[in-house]
């Protein structure tokens, strides 16, 4: 393989690694140019959003395992405390990226209802 085929297969499975990171970074600097252009409750309910969306992706893909592994032997945890073991393994890998999953989403859905009900509002506004 050439070295420009080389390049661009390398291109390609980086993006592909991390599409969605790169798409939330998208949304993150887009809603920061709207926030900076017009400060608004939607632009920052979009911009929490996309960095919350962005946060979960990455502790999903690099900082779950070693944030588990150093917790759990910071706490040193007996025999006698595997509710308390489990209890922690459950909250890293299905409460926190449920809550980043949730609150991401949550946030950008909130800055469209915002966004729809004050354009709804200037609506009236002008026809009266």
């Amino acid at each position: 393989m050439e070295l420009t085929g080389a390049i661009t297969n390398t291109l390609f499975l980086t993006f592909l690694h991390n599409q969605y990171a790169i798409g939330f970074l998208l949304g993150a600097i887009v809603s920061l140019g709207l926030l900076l252009i017009r400060p608004s409750r939607y632009a920052v309910f979009l911009l929490i959003g996309f960095i919350i969306l962005l946060l979960g992706f990455e502790y999903n893909k690099h900082i779950i395992e070693p944030l588990q592994d150093q917790t759990l032997s910071s706490l040193n945890l007996s025999e006698n405390d595997a509710s308390a073991k489990l209890l922690l393994i459950r909250t890293f890998q299905k409460l926190l990226p449920l809550a980043f999953f949730a609150f991401g989403w949550g946030s950008i859905f909130l800055a469209l209802l915002i966004k729809g009900y004050s354009f709804k509002r200037s609506a009236r506004t002008k026809e009266s």
